[in-house]
């Protein structure tokens, strides 16, 4: 069965429309004996999408909805056959001393059984793409004499015999073909088993956030390539939804609109009680914090549900220094301090260190090794067996993600076990008034807020208060680190991608919460008293 692909030009449709199509839904598909004609996705794309916010959450939804893709850059087995690995150096070894033509290079590779598809329809059309790719080979490599060659054919033995015969299962490629995507740098051999790809006939998509050509880069002229005018540092792939989300001043008044009149009537109390929940930390300007911080949480930008898991987008903000604006800077705090639902602290710890041996109860807690959400809620020592089953159970899951991830570094002194035992005791001393402010957050509407306020007899925040203020920020709170003097803390023992820092223009060692609250007091109570007056004295002149 010979292929002949047709790239697809965008145009009525996007291409990923066409990607999640079936060959026989695509524009063109025309078979007949022994050829298949169909439209094929080819696609480089280098830059992003407005930004690199919009483009991780961008490439999240690409590939979670419903697309069978291969994510090659993630999937590329390392290891290969012993006996392959040798047929294929003494192959290169006597074209190196004997050159022969590509007809008997192709032979040999296939007489030692190291192509796949020999025994199927497609064989001709594996071979007549293998000439294809060795023809382009030669140009690179003159005569097909280079060193490099001998990591080039490994790997391509290696991941052809991996990939195709498995494709070839799920699917007869006349239904439906590869669809790979790569993503980010690539070696040579890589960049050369994706032209292969794309010879063969298989939809290759590729994105790189930097905008380097990588099909370029190793002489591959004419792939399709959408260059973007923004670019963007690589950033890890979101395999899972991103933690952060930039939020757009200008689409702000529309985002609220929209949420306002178009979804109110589906949301109502308590409509995400059962879920789980899974925070993203708002990228924000310092003004926006305090806008944002009143809002209820399904009119923030990233807020969104999908099977049993509500994304709640919070604020997680250290502001050192105080603001020049000393009353506005006061405003901020006493609306952040005054909110029903805030926790206020001003010394540390926020609670003390776990002394008791966590081993036999994380045990008793797990299934296979494995912590288990329903084995932890039936422990003697669980704290928050009096608050609804879905809270206990968002609760426990929040733990093991927090035990399970590398958002808090291993001590020096610990084994990751150790660590692990640490987190799990520490969570389970959640300091009481906080567990109440948990119990009233109705997770689509008003979060509560921890705020802390470093005065210079606070004392030196800990590491177990790190944790109860990420656990805290997992769970859906806002969190507030005051820090006047611009000292260090948090930064101890938290990756820094987890919170945001701002810097205001003065760092002050001396200030106090409520000092600052009381005197804002009594200027605004002065500032009224003059209003009257003048107010007064405004009246009297009109009745003279």
């Amino acid at each position: 069965m010979r292929l002949i692909p047709h790239d697809y030009i965008d145009s009525t449709k996007t291409w990923e429309e066409i990607i999640g199509a079936s060959l026989y839904s695509r524009p063109i598909f025309l078979q007949s004996e022994g050829e298949l004609q169909y439209t094929r996705v080819a696609k480089q794309i280098l830059g992003v999408y407005d930004n690199d916010y919009e483009m991780q959450e961008y490439l999240y939804t690409l590939t979670n909805k419903g697309v069978a893709w291969t994510l090659l850059f993630d999937n590329l087995p390392k290891l290969i056959d012993p006996k392959q690995r040798t047929e294929i150096v003494n192959i290169l070894q006597m074209h190196q001393e004997s050159p022969i033509s590509l007809n008997r290079f192709m032979a040999f590779f296939a007489g030692k059984q190291l192509l796949p598809f020999m025994q199927t329809k497609y064989r001709d059309h594996f071979v007549n793409t293998l000439r294809s790719w060795l023809e382009f080979l030669e140009v690179r490599y003159p005569r097909l004499m280079s060193n490099q060659l001998q990591r080039i054919f490994l790997d391509f033995v290696k991941w052809s015999n991996h990939f195709f015969p498995k494709w070839f299962e799920e699917s007869d490629f006349g239904l439906a073909m590869p669809r790979v995507l790569w993503y980010g740098p690539a070696k040579e051999s890589e960049v050369y088993f994706l032209y292969f790809l794309y010879l063969f006939g298989c939809d290759v998509v590729i994105f790189e956030p930097d905008g380097h050509d990588i099909m370029a880069e190793y002489g591959i002229a004419g792939f399709p390539t959408d260059r973007l005018t923004e670019k963007a540092d690589l950033f890890d792939f979101p395999f899972d939804k991103p933690i952060r989300v930039q939020t757009i001043t200008s689409r702000a008044s529309e985002h609220v609109q929209q949420h306002l009149y178009d979804n109110a009537a589906i949301n109502y109390p308590w409509k995400y009680a059962d879920y789980e929940t899974r925070t993203r930390i708002l990228n924000t300007t310092y003004d926006e914090l305090f806008i944002l911080s009143e809002a209820q949480l399904y009119l923030r930008e990233g807020f969104s549900d999908e099977d049993g898991v509500v994304y709640l987008p919070v604020l997680f903000a250290k502001i050192e220094g105080v603001s020049l604006n000393q009353t506005e800077y006061v405003q901020k705090l006493q609306r952040l301090k005054s909110r029903e639902l805030t926790y206020t602290a001003t010394a540390f710890p926020l609670l003390q260190a776990q002394k008791s041996n966590m081993q036999f109860h994380m045990r008793d807690a797990s299934t296979n090794g494995k912590l288990d959400v329903e084995k932890m809620m039936q422990l003697s020592i669980w704290p928050f067996k009096n608050i609804p089953l879905g809270a206990q159970r968002n609760i426990a899951n929040t733990m093991i993600r927090l035990i399970e991830s590398d958002y808090i570094a291993v001590a020096a002194n610990q084994s990751r076990q150790e660590h692990e035992q640490y987190l799990f005791g520490q969570m389970l001393l959640m300091p009481t008034e906080i567990i109440r402010l948990y119990q009233q957050f109705d997770y689509s509407y008003m979060n509560p807020t921890i705020m802390i306020f470093m005065e210079e007899q606070s004392g030196q925040m800990q590491r177990q208060d790190a944790v109860l203020l990420l656990f805290a920020s997992m769970l859906g709170f806002d969190v507030f680190i005051y820090s006047p003097g611009g000292s260090l803390s948090i930064e101890h023992f938290i990756t820094e991608q987890l919170f945001n820092t701002y810097r205001l223009e003065k760092i002050s060692f001396d200030e106090k919460l409520e000092s600052l609250l009381a005197n804002s007091n009594i200027a605004g109570n002065s500032d009224r008293k003059l209003g009257l007056k003048s107010m007064i004295q405004r009246i009297a002149k009109k009745k003279r």
